[in-house]
């Protein structure tokens, strides 16, 4: 009788499920890493401004006004040298958003795109360990008070390890790999706005913790970050979604030759509306914020492109109305107007992961991190519109980035012109050429 149920087994044995099923089976997978770092970014985020200005407020030995009497120092002589110390210190954040978006176009290209074969959580682990670093050379910074341009050494360290655009590009791709066509719209949904979510909690708790010291942040922010190297690294919280095929010279040009593929490759116009929609994403990541109950309740009557083009004319709405307000209660107003304007990023990454092959799903989302790592100079752009206007059209930056929401807007009408889209989806039979 052994020796039957051993041959049966020998006919037919158990299948084993592969790592992609055993995370496919999972309802929590990188969101604890999304929240983790987000927290950590957002404190560095918070605190950079902040020290910068007070670093140059100091090598002046000028002290900020109260309340009481900034509308009578603001025609005084030391107007000017407020001015002053504001446009250095744009500057210098200037200087540190390119030290670290400048290499992380690069670096999150590259590692995002090898992440289709060494894995998706060496793409993830680099970015947490990067700001990690960030974290603790601004904290020796501060305690031991040294020059800014230190701090230029923490960003360009964390522009070398991807940024937040290599993380959150290699944490959708693990959505891709984790989830059904079905499932992968909100996966993605619930990603971004834990992002904002997140981010917004934070910066009110950070807003009382930095009134006491810097330090506390930053330490928040080391801590974040270690602690989600630790959940990408080990085994039991997060499960590898991608065979380890190994990595020598010829596999970096083959990483740099699928990315080629990716263009070069035109089905039905696919090439095209592939771009159209990594530059959909770069302009909404400028401005736009996420919410989660519209995308799902559109999603029930409206395809995809619809419901960008709907969050384009929440935008541009809410932009409007801040814009032209006169009062506390318009402003809040158009706020809520504009609570649909976060759906269509996730959306367009969605449709993204969808015309793309599974195994060029990290060489796809390395084109959008590469454009995310630009994006830092939005920012900027604002405060030195508002600053050249702020005597004659205090609301022009509103009035601009509305008026700049038409340029996805009409990216989007091309696409739902030239490649139409509904609700199901069939998959493209991309044949991949072994050269």
């Amino acid at each position: 009788m052994t020796q039957i149920q051993e041959a049966k087994a020998t006919l037919n044995p158990v299948t084993r499920q592969t790592d992609r099923e055993r995370a496919q089976s999972r309802w929590i997978t990188v969101e604890p890493i999304i929240i983790l770092t987000m927290m950590g970014y957002t404190c560095i985020a918070l605190v950079k401004p902040l020290f910068v200005k007070d670093m140059l407020s100091q090598s002046y030995n000028y002290t900020e006004p109260s309340n009481t009497n900034k509308c009578t120092v603001a025609h005084s002589g030391n107007g000017s040298l407020e001015d002053q110390i504001q446009s250095e210190s744009s500057m210098w954040l200037l200087y540190l958003g390119a030290a670290s978006g400048v290499p992380a176009m690069l670096s999150s290209t590259v590692f995002c795109t090898v992440s289709d074969r060494l894995g998706r959580k060496l793409a993830m682990a680099l970015p947490a360990i990067g700001f990690a670093i960030q974290a603790a050379v601004y904290g020796v910074t501060v305690h031991f008070k040294l020059p800014l341009a230190t701090l230029l050494a923490g960003e360009f360290v964390q522009g070398l390890a991807g940024g937040f655009g290599l993380l959150f590009a290699a944490c959708i791709s693990y959505l891709a790999d984790a989830t059904t066509e079905r499932q992968r719209t909100m996966r993605i949904v619930i990603a971004e706005m834990l992002t904002f979510l997140v981010g917004g909690l934070n910066q009110v708790a950070q807003g009382y913790l930095i009134k006491i010291s810097y330090l506390p942040s930053l330490a928040i922010a080391f801590g974040c970050n270690s602690a989600a190297f630790l959940y990408i690294i080990l085994p039991p919280f997060l499960i590898e979604t991608v065979d380890n095929r190994g990595f020598d010279r010829k596999e970096f040009f083959e990483a740099w030759r699928s990315m080629k593929r990716l263009l070069e490759f035109n089905e039905n116009g696919r090439r095209w509306q592939m771009l159209f929609l990594d530059f959909f994403i770069f302009f909404c990541v400028c401005q736009f914020q996420g919410m989660l109950v519209g995308t799902k309740v559109f999603s029930f009557c409206l395809g995809d492109y619809w419901l960008m083009q709907i969050s384009c004319l929440s935008t541009v709405i809410s932009y409007l109305t801040i814009g032209l307000a006169r009062s506390t209660l318009v402003i809040f107003l158009g706020t809520a107007v504009g609570f649909l304007r976060g759906m269509s990023i996730p959306v367009a990454r969605s449709v993204l992961s969808k015309i793309t092959h599974p195994d060029d799903i990290g060489a796809m989302f390395s084109i959008v991190g590469c454009l995310e790592s630009l994006t830092f100079a939005s920012g900027l752009l604002a405060n030195s519109i508002y600053a050249a206007s702020v005597s004659f059209v205090p609301p022009l930056t509103f009035f601009v980035y509305s008026g700049a929401t038409l340029i996805p807007a009409g990216i989007t009408l091309l696409l739902q012109l030239c490649w139409p889209r509904r609700k199901e989806y069939t998959s493209l039979n991309v044949i991949v050429n072994a050269d």
